[in-house]
């Protein structure tokens, strides 16, 4: 580049108001973004006060809406478990009424006679009266010819226990009628408290008069005495 005073100052002259013109331009520039985003500021809306309190209570009254539903529900829940209950109820005590009044046998195989037979007075001596009776009477009609003596004095023991002392003492009178039966002087004895339950001390004092009587050598004859010195 030539270094001619005339050159320098005609290049200055050209490059100072090109310099300035491209000053302006970017202030220009400058004044225009700015002034864009504080209209884009200005124009964003502002959050109300009460914007955040009212979404709080919007979002209290939803939860307080799934609480109800929820507990609606359990009440519902609960009632339906009520009345199922109360159903449950009903038909174990139907149950419980049907088999306190259905026999508890049927029927023995004959070859189980000793095994029904201890069932039996397992019963009784659970004092589950009724229950022994039946299963006494079912190994009865079982047909068998084994322990029917000591089956029918067992029934004539359920019947005093359930105080159906009348019933009993048909049930000893008939062991009486077996001929070396070992439960005759108990039999016997067992119709003196009958009668002495039903207040007719007269049969009472007859029966163990009998039982002194008929079995001198019993162990009983004693307890019959000291009855009979009772009823005096």
């Amino acid at each position: 580049m030539s270094n001619d005073p005339k050159s320098v100052r005609h290049l200055s002259m050209v490059l100072i108001p090109a310099t300035f013109a491209l000053g302006l331009a970017v202030v220009a520039v400058g004044c225009g973004s700015s002034e864009e985003d504080t209209e884009s500021w200005e124009s964003t809306p502002a959050v109300s006060a009460t914007a955040a309190p009212e979404a709080q209570a919007d979002s209290m009254k939803n939860e307080n809406r799934r609480i109800k539903e929820q507990t609606d529900a359990l009440a519902a829940e609960n009632r339906t478990l009520t009345a199922r209950n109360a159903e449950l109820e009903t038909k174990l005590n139907e149950a419980t009424a049907a088999k306190a009044s259905a026999p508890a046998m049927t029927g023995v195989p004959m070859g189980n006679v000793s095994g029904a037979y201890n069932a039996a007075l397992g019963e009784f001596r659970r004092r589950n009266f009724q229950e022994a009776a039946g299963q006494f009477e079912a190994i009865l009609n079982s047909g068998t010819d084994k322990l029917v003596d000591n089956c029918h004095y067992w029934i004539g023991e359920s019947f005093y226990g359930m105080k159906r002392y009348d019933e009993a003492i048909k049930q000893f009178e008939t062991v009486l009628g077996y001929t070396g039966s070992g439960k005759r002087p108990y039999a016997q004895l067992m119709i003196g408290n009958s009668y002495v339950a039903l207040g007719d001390k007269a049969a009472a004092k007859d029966a163990y008069s009998k039982l002194v009587s008929t079995y001198p050598s019993s162990a009983l004859v004693e307890k019959a005495k000291g009855k009979l010195s009772r009823l005096q």
